[in-house]
């Protein structure tokens, strides 16, 4: 089987650490030796610049416009990357009108030359438009990312309504592994608040501490290099977590 499995990093909210979250889980996977393909579908490309990368020529929209393979990039041992670009903001208008518009990313996932056994991260849009539509409808699990703040249940409880909708229309064995927690600051009283609601819907796969050197290792295009983090040690107990819960060897 050459894909393992697919999942894809979601919330429809911005600034709730999707980006770092997809970037910091296919690092620490990667270095464990799991092949990994990240694919951005957000026009803002942040984690392809978190990689140290570019699509200059827009070639992740001219995939997704002409149903061909993916534009795939190793940055790393055991790690590639599809990146993107803003040229993908016009996909969210265009795309729209195509036949089977949900269906454009898987078509191009199917079409593309990757590494045998790979696990597939995708980065999401903060948005519910046509790529996310596109990410939902290609994604075997879920991973819901949320800071806490006072609104996250209200995005979580529309994210769900939502998966319920494409299990029935168009993807019907979606599923959703669980929630990270991002930014979370000790001794604030909401942090157990915010997991005792999370706790009642899904399993929590980790809480990741606020951090200015794994926020400035993303944003500088040098996560690939970042050793010593604490935030990122956070990451792979979630991902520990992950492996458990995917049943992954």
């Amino acid at each position: 089987m050459r894909i393992v499995s697919i999942l894809a990093i979601v919330n429809q909210k911005g600034g709730v650490g999707k980006t770092t979250t997809t970037a910091a889980l296919g690092v620490i996977l990667a270095r464990q030796g799991r092949g990994v393909h990240l694919v951005d579908m957000d026009p803002q490309a942040d984690l392809t610049s978190a990689l140290g990368q570019s699509d200059d020529k827009g070639l992740l929209y001219e995939a997704l416009t002409k149903r061909g393979p993916l534009p795939i990039v190793s940055v790393g041992e055991s790690l590639t990357l599809t990146p993107s670009s803003i040229d993908l903001a016009g996909g969210e208008t265009q795309f729209v009108a195509s036949v089977g518009r949900e269906y454009l990313l898987k078509t191009c996932l199917a079409k593309s030359n990757l590494p045998k056994g790979v696990t597939v991260l995708i980065d999401c849009p903060p948005s519910l438009g046509v790529l996310t539509s596109n990410c939902l409808a290609v994604a075997d699990t879920l991973i819901v990312v949320v800071k806490p703040g006072g609104f996250e249940m209200r995005a979580v409880a529309t994210l769900e309504e939502l998966v319920k909708t494409y299990r029935e229309q168009v993807n019907p064995t979606l599923t959703i592994a669980g929630v990270i927690m991002t930014e979370v600051h000790p001794r604030r009283a909401i942090n157990d608040v915010v997991e005792e609601e999370i706790g009642q819907l899904y399993p929590l796969l980790g809480k990741i501490r606020a951090e200015s050197e794994l926020m400035y290792s993303t944003s500088e295009g040098r996560i690939l290099k970042l050793t010593r983090s604490k935030a990122l040690d956070d990451y792979e107990a979630a991902a520990a977590k992950l492996k458990e819960v995917m049943k992954w060897r």
